[in-house]
């Protein structure tokens, strides 16, 4: 790991947050600009990010789109990368994160025969892991930063815990030797100190085998989410704001990245870009299978490569996007709005209903925005709540709730 003064600690860590939008980055960095924002830093932490925002740095605005891979190291899987995650900065500084599930069945270079991917940071740390999603996904990674379990622990704990609603008994048992692991957390709403929440985000299926929600390594990264967002919600509380040298020292100590100072330094100028609600997440198309009594998950080689095709938001025509507007039983709006779209070009529209609809909504299932931006020449959007939750597993591409 890099030993890097206090000073260079925060500039690191601001910045690698925006990159990577995984736990301990977006503390920092959210917590950082509410210091700013309202102007209630302490002397010390004002003067240290006027500091940094006052250097110049042009042109790297340039290099964007950037692709950072995130890599999250787990000691007691043997070094192995427990959370990997693509996250690409678009050049509107918006990023959208690519979750790869650790179990994703892959070649390795210089390993005969197939592994999991999450094997490639054992075998040869951060440089062997790049290579090994660069020829999964075809893409050139630019930066990568990886973080060790321990740091959860460690932040969790700054802040006094986390409260995570558990929507099941999550109960696990392992005695082998080196990798003993007990997880028992209730459902319901839970207080997770440092050492829970990094067992709630080990969860993959209880001792029984059962797996929950979409299978172990999906339903595992929707419950990271859950985490990661009750993780932000607590860091923003005031009492928890005069923490941020502290917290910024401590996890830095396990963290190693590859960001130039320039980059650090210009993410944290161009942090104000940043919107929570365009934050984009989605997890690689495919499904778990056993292969010679080994659990893997396969990739759905022609879903993926639409996925990365998006990252590059291509244009796109009306005649292509497929659309289900769905209505409130008995209620006439979808199909006028169904009319509507038809009227102005799209072709592949249908109409759905549901017993009752809380909030209009219009749900983005792809990660090319374009398809939000046709949309918008063509309707009042301003009486609808945006929704980015991207899905290639789903036969539409928007869905459109009317109340």
């Amino acid at each position: 790991m890099k030993k890097i003064r206090i000073k260079k600690e925060a500039k690191m860590f601001l910045a690698s947050f925006l990159a990577t939008v995984a736990v301990i980055f977006l503390l920092i960095l959210a917590t950082a600009l509410y210091y700013k924002n309202t102007k209630t830093l302490p002397p010390i932490i004002n003067s240290l990010i006027e500091k940094v925002t006052n250097t110049e740095t042009n042109g790297l605005e340039n290099n964007l789109p950037m692709n950072i891979l995130v890599l999250g190291e787990d000691e007691k899987e043997g070094g192995r990368s427990d959370t990997i995650m693509l996250v690409r900065i678009q050049k509107d500084f918006q990023p959208v994160i690519i979750s790869i599930p650790r179990d994703t069945r892959v070649k390795i270079e210089g390993i005969r025969g197939y592994s999991k991917i999450n094997a490639a940071y054992a075998y040869g740390k951060s440089k062997l892991a790049i290579k090994t999603v660069e020829d999964l996904l075809g893409i050139k990674i630019d930066r990568y930063v990886a973080l060790n379990y321990e740091a959860v622990k460690k932040i969790v704990d700054a802040v006094g815990g986390v409260d995570v609603e558990v929507p099941f008994h999550l109960y696990y048992k392992d005695t082998t030797p080196g990798k003993e692991l007990f997880i028992d957390i209730p459902a319901g709403l839970q207080h997770l100190d440092g050492e829970k929440a990094v067992k709630f985000l080990r969860w993959r299926h209880n001792s029984n085998g059962k797996e929950y929600g979409r299978g172990g390594d999906l339903g595992r990264i929707e419950m990271q989410k859950k985490f990661v967002f009750a993780l932000i919600e607590k860091v923003l509380k005031p009492q928890n704001l005069i923490k941020l040298p502290g917290i910024i020292q401590t996890a830095t100590k396990y963290v190693d990245h590859s960001f130039t100072r320039d980059e650090m330094v210009w993410f944290i100028q161009n942090a104000g870009k940043l919107s929570n609600q365009n934050i984009m997440t989605a997890v690689l198309p495919g499904y778990p299978k056993y292969i010679d009594n080994v659990s893997y998950y396969i990739l759905d080689e022609e879903k993926c490569k639409q996925l990365i095709e998006d990252l590059n938001e291509p244009e796109i025509i009306k005649e292509n996007i497929k659309i289900k507007v769905i209505g409130e039983s008995g209620s006439e709006k979808a199909a006028l709005l169904k009319s509507g779209l038809e009227s102005k070009g799209y072709v592949n529209v249908v109409v759905g209903s549901q017993k009752s609809i809380q909030n209009a909504t219009i749900e983005l299932k792809r990660i090319n925005r374009k398809y939000l931006e046709l949309l918008r020449n063509d309707i009042d959007l301003s009486t609808f709540q945006v929704v980015y939750s991207p899905d290639y597993e789903e036969k539409y591409d928007i869905y459109i709730k009317v109340k």
